[in-house]
């Protein structure tokens, strides 16, 4: 037994090699060994294939970053990988390759950390940033239906009137005729501070004294016209025959005639073309008399008012009564009863009168108020009357001559 133990063990050596004398057992096991590392480095190729991002991919990294369902803006920015991505990460322990049940990476999308180191290469993290929420709604062609614009400050309009202020002021010196124009629409706008206020009016008084209070005439003054006296005309006649809103004693005034019945033939004087109106300011404590109508509205005298105790003087427009204008009219006083006689140096509404009534609805039923002279000079620029706007005696008595049956007056807070 041990003789063909022996035999066997022989034969089988002899018969394992090939011709060259090479056991056939090592061609086998090399055989494996090239297999096997065929297999390892194709899997190791098709990892790699894997790992390399493709063109296409790179080229659609922009989309997908701004595809919020893909990758939120939070984790671009960041860097972060989400919890969901966390899980997914690829791990030590994990295969190296994909379960034959998963779909073929190719078509998997790529984790947002990936997305992250490709995507600030090409779309700073600024500029998504910055990009509107998908969610902010899109303002409207036309600017009414978005979100309202902040108010402007009051300062815009009150700019235009101190702009022409600023404009008037300039020209006073040598275009009055322009620079009346716009100091009134500086002051009749409403907006200029109170020093502002000031500045108009004493320049309009000034102006006034210069083109209007005066026997000249200036030729680009269209606010007046002149008119050659014929016989038998006397400056009444010639007020009503113009109706320029005023009384004939204003065309007396402006024209520097101190006998009205000394007028001669062929005399030339300046008639007011009118209508004549007036606008109070209560905070300023002023009245101002005004020529023309609409835009072409200037004034012409600025005069210093006193008002009605605790805020008693009404707001609003009103209109001179017709029938209501006074040259030292008699009083009795509402509340005492107490009379005063028209010619007594004691009556307090001094010598002239021009009573008020409203033409709105909110001063439609106010009844009593009017415009008249005072006795008491300091109560000028102060609230003490019983609601009438109070003047001194010279102002009151220009008022009562510029200010004809009808005339508007309008009493403004500012």
């Amino acid at each position: 037994m041990a003789l063909a133990s022996q035999s066997n063990r022989t034969n089988r050596t002899t018969s394992s090699r090939d011709r060259r004398g090479v056991p056939t057992p090592l061609i086998a096991v090399a055989a494996s060994m090239l297999a096997l590392g065929g297999a390892y480095w194709l899997i190791e190729l098709g990892r790699a294939k894997e790992a390399e991002p493709t063109a296409s991919a790179v080229m659609d990294a922009p989309v997908l970053a701004s595809t919020a369902s893909l990758a939120p803006a939070g984790t671009l920015t960041e860097g972060k990988p989400t919890p969901r991505e966390a899980e997914g990460a690829p791990t030590a322990d994990a295969p190296t390759t994909p379960a034959p049940s998963e779909e073929p990476p190719a078509i998997q999308a790529k984790p947002a950390a990936t997305l992250a180191a490709v995507v600030p290469t090409i779309v700073p993290a600024a500029a998504l940033q910055e990009t509107p929420p998908a969610t902010k709604p899109a303002p409207a062609g036309n600017g009414f239906d978005a979100a309202p614009a902040p108010a402007q400050p009051p300062a815009t309009a009150a700019s235009g009137a101190t702009a022409e202020l600023a404009r008037g002021l300039s020209l006073a010196a040598n275009d009055p005729i322009a620079a009346r124009t716009a100091l009134s629409n500086a002051l009749l706008a409403g907006t200029l501070t109170e020093p502002e206020a000031k500045q108009a009016a004493d320049m309009l008084n000034e102006i006034s004294r210069r083109i209007v209070f005066t026997p000249s005439a200036n030729a680009n003054d269209t606010m007046f016209f002149t008119h050659t006296i014929a016989s038998g005309e006397s400056l009444e006649r010639i007020v009503r025959k113009y109706k320029p809103g005023c009384d004939w004693r204003f065309v007396q005034r402006i024209n520097g005639i101190k006998k009205p019945e000394a007028i001669r033939v062929g005399q030339r004087i300046k008639i007011p073309k009118g209508p004549f109106s007036a606008m109070v300011s209560k905070r300023d404590y002023r009245l101002d008399i005004c020529l023309g109508a609409g835009s072409e509205r200037v004034v012409i005298a600025c005069l210093p008012v006193g008002l009605g105790s605790e805020n008693g003087t009404p707001v609003g427009r009103f209109r001179v009564k017709p029938g209501s204008k006074l040259i030292d009219p008699e009083w009795r006083h509402p509340h005492t009863g107490e009379y005063f006689a028209s010619n007594d140096p004691k009556n307090p509404i001094g010598e002239h009168w021009l009573g008020l009534e409203g033409t709105e609805q909110a001063t439609s039923q106010l009844a009593g108020y009017g415009i008249h002279g005072t006795i008491d000079i300091d109560s000028i620029g102060h609230n003490r009357s019983l609601g009438c706007v109070r003047l001194l005696a010279d102002d009151v008595a220009l008022a009562w001559e510029a200010l004809g049956d009808g005339a508007e007056v309008e009493i403004r807070a500012n």
